[in-house]
């Protein structure tokens, strides 16, 4: 019998869970694999776990723990995997700290394994003892058009985007005064320092206050830890759109097409598409765009995020900041281009040299960018690395049991 997994889809408004999963699905049937898609909803819940549990999956599937589906049993709330006694692989796109509340719920739960695109994640996980796999995240190549569409924008920024003053307007109305100088502060060092992580910068930050703020602030993280990385969270938040916004804000010579919403009063030539957020329509947009300018969100200090890989997938000239994993999957200057985030004399001085000195560079790295991504960075190979990964633990499972085979619990 082939092994089966059943995928948990989820809501998700920028669509890119649905391509991960039709991508992973396809993958994994191509390689013995019997799949399922369930979806589940409020109204449905019910049918979705008897149908879990008639196919009698050894794994079940979703991204950023939002599939995580509760049961009881004994009088006791458990996860449905330590239930039916299957394995569970949840695969975090963002950073593991933004879903706590789920991940606060999940960590008593010893079937759980985690997929993190980032390595500061792997290592927290890690050290909360959780079963920790990295794995950049890849492209469907169905969902992108070949590369002949006509190029009909010079410059395109992905965002959402917010003037981060209105960010901390709003704090003052919500912090008191040593929570909101911690928050600012902070934000402005991830600011500074686009590589480094938010739980090191908090640590470090906090000991260059004064002695009772700092208790205060442990205490905080004891007593209220969920409400304590929601707060970070906000702050990892501001430092993007800090540094989103600045970027925007400086360029001058250029008309800047902004994908998604935008919170804030911007100069003439920026051009807002609040209704582009979707990941086929901003694939669409990009694949007409000369150069797409792209900011990783701070909670990516040393991964990519997917929608570097879509953008060079998309046949843009993609410009983004440095990280680790840049280094390790891409070559600057070959695949993409890369800049420092508060060098804005530099982003606008690439910008220039590529859409006016060098068109014929811009569309060679653009070639090379989308030849690369569709060669080694697609869903199908990450769903490989998957595939083997849940062979080797049917292979351990069967060596364990003694029997050759690895035991069904339906329930």
């Amino acid at each position: 019998m082939k092994p089966r997994v059943v995928f948990v889809k989820t809501p998700d408004p920028r669509g890119v869970v649905d391509t991960f999963i039709n991508g992973l699905s396809k993958s994994l049937s191509a390689r013995n694999f019997e799949v399922k898609i369930v979806e589940p909803t409020k109204d449905n819940i019910q049918q979705v776990v008897n149908e879990i549990i008639e196919f009698k999956p050894l794994f079940t599937f979703d991204f950023n723990l939002d599939g995580l589906i509760f049961a009881e049993k004994d009088g006791e709330q458990k996860i449905l995997a330590d239930i039916l006694g299957n394995i569970h692989i949840t695969w975090f796109l963002d950073d593991p700290m933004i879903h706590f509340p789920k991940l606060q719920s999940a960590l008593k739960s010893n079937q759980v394994i985690y997929l993190t695109i980032d390595i500061d994640h792997a290592q927290w996980l890690g050290s909360l003892g959780k079963n920790v796999v990295f794995l950049a995240p890849g492209i469907n190549p169905a969902d992108f058009p070949p590369p002949t569409v006509e190029k009909e924008f010079d410059l395109a920024f992905v965002g959402p985007i917010t003037d981060p003053d209105n960010i901390e307007q709003a704090w003052k109305e919500r912090f008191d005064e040593g929570l909101f100088a911690f928050a600012v502060e902070l934000g402005r060092m991830l600011y500074r320092n686009p590589d480094m992580p938010i739980r090191f910068a908090s640590g470090y930050l906090l000991s260059q206050f004064n002695q009772e703020f700092q208790q205060a602030m442990v205490k905080f993280q004891q007593e209220r830890e969920a409400e304590f990385f929601q707060y970070l969270t906000e702050i990892t938040l501001y430092a993007m759109h800090m540094r989103r916004w600045n970027i925007i804000d400086s360029i001058e010579e250029f008309e800047i097409n902004v994908l998604g919403p935008v919170e804030g009063e911007t100069k003439d030539n920026v051009v807002v598409y609040k209704h582009i957020i979707h990941n086929s329509d901003i694939i669409s947009f990009l694949s007409k765009t000369k150069i797409a300018l792209l900011s990783h969100p701070p909670f990516i200090p040393t991964g990519i995020a997917y929608t570097v890989f879509a953008s060079m997938g998309a046949n843009a000239l993609t410009m983004v900041e440095e990280r680790f994993s840049t280094r390790n999957f891409l070559v600057a200057g070959r695949d993409l281009i890369t800049y420092h985030p508060i060098d804005t004399v530099e982003i606008e001085g690439k910008i220039a040299y590529y859409l006016e000195d060098a068109p014929s560079e811009r569309e060679m790295i653009a070639k090379q960018g989308r030849d690369t991504v569709f060669q080694n960075h697609t869903i199908l190979q990450r769903g490989e690395f998957i595939a083997n990964m849940m062979n080797d633990l049917i292979k351990r499972a069967e060596k364990e049991s003694g029997n050759g085979k690895v035991e069904e619990k339906p329930n």
